[in-house]
């Protein structure tokens, strides 16, 4: 098994989700870049695991040098691969790291595995399409799982597009239904300064991985407008950086919000295992990146707490077929974006919150289950 970032945050998550349910009728190895929060999770479950090497990759378009950068380290990674096969012969080669999947379908090709693709992403640029649409034709490839319909209809060659097969990820729910904001309340109250009344402020979290491609400046810049429209306002950010890159990024929002003067209204946390709580706690979740279906989306239905999202991709086919949330297009302004999160506050819609959390309930993990159990 491939994955190319060794923190823990959606797409790990189901990684692990998968691992735990075919525990009993698969052993695993991982090959994954570095120490850090997924090897300690492998480690927990006496999982073995091989260290690649870093392997992180800008997000979106693809420049020429980021190009040949990964030529390179595609070739010293199938090496790799290859002498962890050979040594450990396994079975199937199962692969949800977006960078390692080109290297999957070589390595079943050379020692005649059967390759499992699974995709979480939306990919940004025309090169990675292309050249995944290229090794999805592969014979080696017998399968592609997609999180959603707008991930799968990335595979348009003929070829593999009929190997493409669409199994939305589960939720428990009832560990996001059990919340208890107090847990969180009296810790927030203090890292900000202030009293946290319900129903006199407005409390809005995004949860991801503090990176360039989830947009927090956005999520940051809506506090902002919320504030400067004369209503009290909290926001949350769970999550935190994993690259240098990524934590450039952070001081830059760090400074954004200073020079919006919302050091008593933005809490960063980083990575926390009880987002239950926060969830809870919160009016609205907000998703202004582009997802391939967004876990975090369905934490906070089953949690019955709003969702705003961008119009674009997995966040608005998961709330099309809940029923449920808001959305705004790519080109709305800061101002349309907070007037929309306001309003849907204001105007909570308790039975598009109860259709969220009926469509959660039906994403268990026993269902799911039985449909990774039969692909594999």
């Amino acid at each position: 098994m491939w994955e190319t970032l060794g923190t823990v945050s959606g797409g790990q998550k189901m990684t692990l989700t998968v691992l735990d349910m075919l525990k009993d009728e698969y052993e695993f190895c991982c090959l994954i870049p570095t120490e850090g929060m997924l090897a300690d999770e492998l480690k927990k479950r006496g999982i073995p695991y091989i260290l690649m090497g870093d392997q992180t990759l800008p997000t979106g378009v693809k420049g020429k040098r980021v190009i040949f950068r990964y030529g390179w380290m595609s070739v010293k990674s199938i090496c790799k691969s290859l002498r962890a096969i050979w040594k450990y012969k396994p079975d199937i080669l199962y692969c949800p790291g977006p960078a390692a999947l080109p290297w999957s379908a070589i390595c079943g090709i050379i020692t005649r595995k059967p390759v499992i693709w699974h995709l979480h992403h939306i990919f940004l640029d025309g090169t990675t399409k292309k050249l995944l649409n290229l090794c999805g034709c592969f014979g080696s490839v017998k399968k592609i799982i997609a999180v959603s319909q707008c991930v799968g209809d990335q595979i348009s060659a003929s070829k593999g597009k009929e190997k493409v097969e669409v199994i939305y990820n589960p939720v428990d729910v009832d560990k996001y239904a059990s919340g208890d904001a107090e847990k969180v309340r009296a810790e927030i109250e203090q890292k900000l300064g202030r009293t946290i009344v319900r129903g006199g402020v407005i409390i809005l979290i995004q949860i991801a991985t503090i990176t360039k491609n989830k947009r927090q400046e956005l999520f940051i810049e809506v506090i902002g407008a919320i504030k400067n429209a004369g209503r009290e306002v909290i926001g949350i950010l769970l999550g935190d950086a994993v690259t240098d890159a990524d934590v450039k990024y952070k001081a830059g929002l760090m400074q954004r919000i200073k020079d919006l003067k919302l050091m008593n209204d933005v809490y960063m946390p980083g990575f926390r295992n009880d987002v239950e709580h926060f969830l809870s706690l919160s009016d609205c979740l907000v998703i202004p990146s582009e997802e391939g279906l967004p876990l975090a989306g369905m934490e906070a239905m089953s949690a019955r707490c709003s969702v705003i999202a961008n119009a674009y991709g997995g966040a608005m086919e998961l709330l099309e077929k809940a029923e449920c949330g808001g959305t705004y297009p790519s080109t709305a302004s800061i101002q349309d974006i907070a007037s929309i999160v306001i309003d849907a506050i204001d105007h909570k819609d308790q039975k598009a919150l109860e259709r969220g959390y009926r469509f959660c309930q039906k994403q268990t993990h026993h269902e799911f289950r039985k449909k990774m159990l039969k692909v594999f």
